[in-house]
């Protein structure tokens, strides 16, 4: 049995701080990591990925830069990820997985085809001026005035 060196006042070990004063240093973690990509992944923002970490924002962007990194792309890479290993799991001829991938590739092309559905049309062509209202078209009638009702010239120098 060890010998224990130092006792406190009622007969307890002392230990010694692990590193000094203060609370230790967060430290990476792949599992972090990867929670920290979901949260990209899903949507959520630098706040509340780092509030699902259990971290605040300065410590989340200090270890996990590189996550934070590819925060704008995360879904884009997730989803080509699973699609990924969709194609590989139905390539070793997995029956659910080909139904799957068939599935998601299906709902892609649709959600394409919507878009060009709604923007028909609109892709060449600028965009239309708005409809002026009854006190904008009446000012800017009043703007384009000529002749005996028309604005004053300028002074051309002022005395002073």
């Amino acid at each position: 049995m060890a010998k224990i060196l130092v006792t406190d006042l009622f007969g307890d070990p002392v230990t010694p701080a692990p590193d000094g004063r203060g609370r230790p240093e967060h430290a990476w973690s792949l599992e972090n990591s990867n929670k920290v990509l979901l949260a990209f992944a899903r949507g959520l923002s630098v706040k509340e990925a780092a509030t699902a970490i259990g971290v605040s924002v300065p410590t989340l962007r200090k270890h996990y830069s590189s996550e934070v990194g590819k925060r704008t792309d995360a879904r884009l890479r997730m989803e080509m990820t699973q699609l990924a290993r969709l194609n590989a799991a139905a390539t070793e001829g997995n029956v659910a997985a080909e139904k799957e991938l068939f599935k998601r590739l299906d709902k892609a092309a649709l959600n394409e085809l919507a878009d060009r559905v709604a923007n028909r049309g609109r892709n060449g062509a600028p965009p239309r001026e708005p409809k002026l209202g009854k006190k904008a078209a009446a000012k800017a009638a009043a703007a384009e005035v000529s002749g005996k009702y028309a604005p004053p010239p300028p002074p051309a120098r002022l005395i002073n």
